[in-house]
């Protein structure tokens, strides 16, 4: 049966495969029949030919997309970026437990075994002749579940995965990769070059068409995923038994958001600063051994918790699999737990891991013990909050620095709502104001040598002050941000601890002996993704191709008008067309646009050219109409809104950035250019 299942799914897949054939080759052929017919009515009626430029220079840039993004079709995929092979020699143990789970699920094991840096375990296949074929298969191993599950969770996601291959779902979901790889790629070409053409192109009406289909094949698709997903969730139940696999469920479930916590609100931030840890998964153990820190995770386990969740996931909600998995009736496990023995002989393949995680900044970044790193993050985080406080309380008419005393006296005078409103546009700004004055009086303290900051992992830094065991500090500060008249007793606790607050704060680090600089945001020199560099690469080529198409048909052209009747009335060749060179600096995207990317935009009505034999248009330039803006301290969407005549949702949306608002110093921003801006947020800025 479950062969037979495999198969169906397996036809099933190709025909959503070919279905997007069918839809693209569809556009493509009308439009190469417009094409055809404007070109034939420009030498047979050469007089009344107007529009045949139009056509010409609105077909080649969409055809040229939906074509590059239908070759995409064939890639297969490939590993991760971090993934590092795991041979057998190095992990003797492993392979050992993943070959005899795959023997007891009655299934062939994967032929490679690679490590991953993400808190997560997947595998594929390489299915050959459209998935009807066997393909060598591969699995691959997040290190946080290597090194922080209990042997019986790990047994028991290795036999989920496993179970993929024991219900042949590896076959279906290598079609539905390529379909989907497929659809994001296209969509995307498609949307910048919908973007660079405005209104001239009929890239517009194909974005419509493959994002209808799109919609259609993820609901499709994703339906078929998510079952097999249950399916697997059944044989890892049958192997270890119901309650280990929803243990290892709710510990997968619990790491994986540890772990994106640790690496973008500890590791990432500091990296940019030119700091790691020498190892990686030691300063993230030390994070899970933090008394609050397991607490947190022990929380998020008893009550498991999907934030943001989109409804294009392909697993299905967590709560209903934990339902599905516990409602089983308790069986005796097929595994036999043997005597434990390591199941990573060599460790050197996560160092590996490591280095592959971190990137090319790796190799100028200074690596410390996970203990110092950990220090210079705190003081890196506090530095860069007390500094905006600073940067809020100066005036614009004083060359000096503020210092403590200045933003102590903006507070006593009752000036608390400017230095809010300076300092952020966040919710909740009140509290801003008081964790950014406890940062700066810390600081303060740190640059004198009365204090020191220290890591917490849930609140991101502390003060340790030798002369304020009991945290007196801590209810002054808060007190002084609220209400002005208690500001006094701040500053008289401040001298009490030996603090000149009329000196200069201190904002570089001084936990490393090596010259840091202030911590405030070491620019970003990442450039875009590759798929966005090539992207606009190609654009420019296919801007070159269309310029040289309408040359040529501009010569015919003039060649049928000086044969044609001279009594009919005709227009000159309309003036050169100049395209614009991007900047060679580009905004950052992720690899692929997201699930939700791929749905037909709900207010889009395309506007196509007819093929008319009349007067002559005034035609727009061939412009790639990108403008990039780099994010400098105080920058906000709605204030670049305003300044490029656009609105803030379609900076989020012309950034992939979805409901978010936040910026980042340094971050690059595609925008519009000033000319092309619509002006629909001018008004807004008055």
């Amino acid at each position: 049966m479950t062969a037979v299942l495999g198969w169906l799914r397996g036809l099933f897949a190709v025909a959503l495969l070919a279905g997007f054939y069918v839809v693209a080759f569809g556009l493509l052929a009308a439009d190469t029949a417009l094409v055809g017919l404007m070109l034939w009515g420009m030498v047979e009626f050469p007089s009344r030919a107007n529009n045949w430029w139009l056509a010409l220079a609105a077909s080649i840039p969409a055809a040229s997309a939906l074509l590059y993004g239908i070759a995409t079709v064939s890639r297969t995929e490939e590993p991760p970026p971090d993934a590092v092979l795991l041979r057998r020699a190095d992990a003797p143990g492993l392979w050992r437990l993943v070959e005899d789970l795959a023997g007891q699920l009655r299934t062939r094991p994967p032929g490679r075994i690679y490590l991953t840096s993400e808190a997560n375990a997947s595998v594929s296949e390489d299915a050959r002749l459209l998935g009807f074929a066997v393909g060598e298969r591969t699995m691959y191993l997040g290190v946080p579940l290597l090194l922080r599950l209990r042997p019986m969770e790990l047994r028991a996601v290795l036999c989920h995965e496993l179970g993929h291959y024991a219900g042949r779902h590896t076959r279906f979901g290598a079609i539905a990769y390529r379909g989907a790889a497929s659809l994001h790629s296209t969509l995307f070409r498609l949307r910048m070059t919908a973007r660079s053409e405005n209104a001239l192109g009929y890239a517009w009406l194909f974005q419509a068409a493959i994002g209808a289909y799109a919609w259609m094949y993820l609901r499709l698709s994703l339906a078929v995923r998510r079952r097999q997903e249950l399916e697997a969730d059944a044989e890892a139940a049958a192997a270890v038994g119901p309650e280990v696999t929803a243990q290892a469920l709710r510990a997968v479930h619990a790491l994986g958001i540890t772990w994106a916590g640790f690496e973008s609100r500890f590791l990432r931030p500091v990296q940019r600063l030119g700091f790691v840890p020498e190892d990686v998964f030691e300063a993230f153990a030390a994070m899970v051994g933090d008394p609050l820190v397991r607490k947190r995770m022990a929380d998020l386990r008893a009550h498991p918790v999907e934030a943001g969740r989109s409804p294009l996931d392909s697993h299905p909600p967590l709560a209903r699999r934990l339902a599905l998995i516990e409602a089983r009736p308790a069986t005796s496990p097929r595994t036999v737990v043997d005597d434990e023995e390591p199941l990573v002989a060599d460790p050197s393949p996560v160092p590996r891991v490591q280095r592959k995680m971190l990137g090319e900044p790796w190799q100028t970044a200074t690596a410390l013990p996970w203990t110092e790193w950990a220090d210079l993050a705190a003081e890196a985080f506090a530095i860069e909050l007390a500094s905006f406080l600073l940067d809020a309380a100066r005036d614009p008419d004083l060359a000096a620095r503020p210092t403590l005393a200045t933003v102590l006296g903006l507070l006593e005078r009752g000036e608390q709502t400017g230095l809010v409103r300076r300092l952020t546009d966040a919710p909740h700004p009140e509290e801003q104001l008081t964790e950014a004055l406890y940062a700066l009086t810390g600081q303060a303290l740190a640059g004198a040598g009365r204090a020191r900051w220290v890591l917490s992992w849930t609140q991101g830094y502390l003060l340790d002050c030798p002369r304020d065991p009991r945290g007196r500090l801590d209810d002054l500060v808060a007190a002084a941000a609220r209400d002005r008249t208690a500001v006094s007793a701040l500053r008289g606790e401040l001298v009490r601890l030996g603090l000149d607050i009329e000196a200069p704060v201190v904002l570089a680090l001084r936990t490393v002996a090596a010259p840091a600089g202030p911590t405030t945001a070491r620019r970003s020199t990442r450039s875009a993704s590759n798929l966005v560099v090539e992207e606009l690469a190609r654009q420019r080529k296919v801007a070159k191709v269309t310029m040289g198409a309408l040359i040529v048909a501009g010569v015919v052209w003039g060649i049928a008008l000086i044969g044609s009747d001279s009594s009919q009335p005709y227009q000159t060749f309309p003036q050169a067309y100049r395209t614009a060179q991007p900047t060679p600096a580009f905004p950052q995207y992720s690899a692929l646009p997201g699930y939700t990317d791929l749905l037909p935009e709900s207010s889009f009505t395309p506007r196509l050219p007819t093929p008319v034999f009349t007067d002559l248009f005034s035609p727009p330039p061939l412009e790639l109409y990108f403008g990039f803006h780099e994010v400098v301290r105080g920058d906000t969407l709605s204030g670049l809104a305003c300044e490029y005549g656009t609105t803030v949702e379609d900076l989020q949306e012309l950034n992939e950035m979805g409901k978010r608002t936040d910026l980042s110093v340094g971050q690059r921003l595609l925008v519009p250019t000033r000319e092309q801006g619509s002006g629909s947020g001018a008004a807004d800025c008055r």
